[in-house]
């Protein structure tokens, strides 16, 4: 019977008896397979794998673009950060200091963008 011995299952009044017998059959059957399940054959698998291995190393490319994308933004931004250092510092401070500012507003509206944007994507 599996689990349970027969002899135990005497003892026990005739409803319970059945209860256990019937959930122990289901136990046993399992739920019902997907009817797809039994038309795979060894070139569906194989070709599965090749698509899931082609999704990675297309994931991987897009990784490597995005940091790619990325320094070239961080080096854009510190060029113009260092151009506006030298050229205004000395001629301008008080147009320097409202570049700083604004400069200082883009970083935290930038930062605070992607810290949302992580947030909804870890929730998803």
């Amino acid at each position: 019977m599996g689990f349970v011995e027969p002899e135990m299952l005497k003892g026990l009044p005739p409803e319970a008896r059945k209860v256990l017998e019937i959930g122990m059959s289901m136990h046993r059957l399992g739920p019902a397979p997907h009817p797809l399940v039994d038309k795979i054959n060894e070139t569906h698998i194989t070709r599965i794998l090749e698509l899931a291995e082609k999704d990675d190393e297309r994931s991987f490319r897009d990784a490597a673009e995005n940091r790619k994308y990325t320094l070239i933004y961080v080096l854009v931004f510190a060029v113009l950060f260092i151009f506006a250092t030298v050229f205004l510092v000395g001629s301008d401070k008080e147009l320097y200091r409202e570049v700083i500012k604004l400069f200082a507003v883009f970083l935290g509206g930038l930062g605070s963008g992607f810290g949302i944007r992580s947030y909804m994507d870890r929730n998803k």
